[in-house]
């Protein structure tokens, strides 16, 4: 349990340590860590997809509508 907790947290940390690095640059010479449009775009379509699956998943263990 602590082994997840502690994976939990240093991915939390990683991110949020990056997302606090490319805000804190310089809009003129921003050279950003990560480009967070994509990461928007990507989380889009998993969350999109994780729906998707879910909803094959249910309806085939309570049967169709």
């Amino acid at each position: 349990m602590r082994f997840l907790l502690g994976l939990i947290l240093g991915s939390l940390l990683t991110i949020g340590g990056a997302y606090v690095s490319d805000q804190r640059e310089d809009p003129a010479n921003a050279h950003p860590m990560v480009n967070w449009d994509v990461v928007s775009q990507k989380l889009d379509v998993l969350t999109a997809d994780l729906k998707q699956k879910w909803d094959e998943f249910t309806r085939q263990m309570t049967g169709p509508p």
